[in-house]
């Protein structure tokens, strides 16, 4: 069976359309078995077979998880990949897209769960960093003052701090502004149809 592998990036905003491109990669008979974030990977297969969707299910214990992906099968919906927090899902294309009774309600809660998930990591990171300054900075005031490494320690606590915080902001900023408009648009759909 031949195989393909694909390079391409998507940010936790980008799930709706990496789900499209992952289903025009099955329409063209390339079918997704696993991804790393990064790399893709396809089998050749019959053109248009499965259609994909992505799925950022509830946090739970293992059981939980079990229960969901039990359930999923039932409806004859298949666990491809899981990818961090993500699921990758796919079913035989004859038997139509994987929908839940109101699209509308559960791509809302996708977005607010990914939401969540992107502020979540911000905080992480940003504790991470806050951690390597005050770290750098409580080392360097230990050491003389006139020191070449207290003054390297100073510089690189400082700088650690700017930077990522200015590459968190540009990195992170975007992303939840497309979540926030996507969610937006969302909800004035649900208004719209009462």
């Amino acid at each position: 069976m031949k195989t393909k592998r694909c390079f391409n990036y998507f940010t936790i905003a980008d799930f709706e359309r990496e789900e499209r491109w992952l289903n025009g990669m099955s329409r063209r008979g390339w079918h997704f078995v696993s991804t790393n974030g990064l790399v893709y990977r396809f089998e050749q297969g019959r053109p248009g077979e499965y259609v994909y969707k992505i799925d950022l299910p509830d946090e739970g214990d293992a059981a939980h998880v079990a229960d969901y992906e039990r359930f999923l099968a039932e409806c004859g919906v298949e666990v491809v990949a899981h990818f961090k927090d993500w699921v990758y899902l796919r079913r035989p294309a004859s038997e139509g897209p994987i929908e839940t009774s109101d699209n509308t309600r559960a791509q809302l809660s996708l977005i607010n769960r990914a939401s969540g998930y992107t502020a979540d990591v911000l905080c992480r990171l940003l504790c991470v960093f806050a951690a390597l300054s005050v770290v750098s900075l409580i080392v360097a005031s230990l050491l003389a003052a006139d020191s070449p490494v207290a003054e390297f320690l100073q510089g690189f606590g400082v700088s650690v701090a700017v930077s990522a915080m200015v590459a968190l902001a540009l990195v992170f900023t975007p992303v939840m502004r497309r979540l926030r408009r996507r969610a937006d648009h969302l909800m004035r759909e649900m208004s719209i149809r009462g």
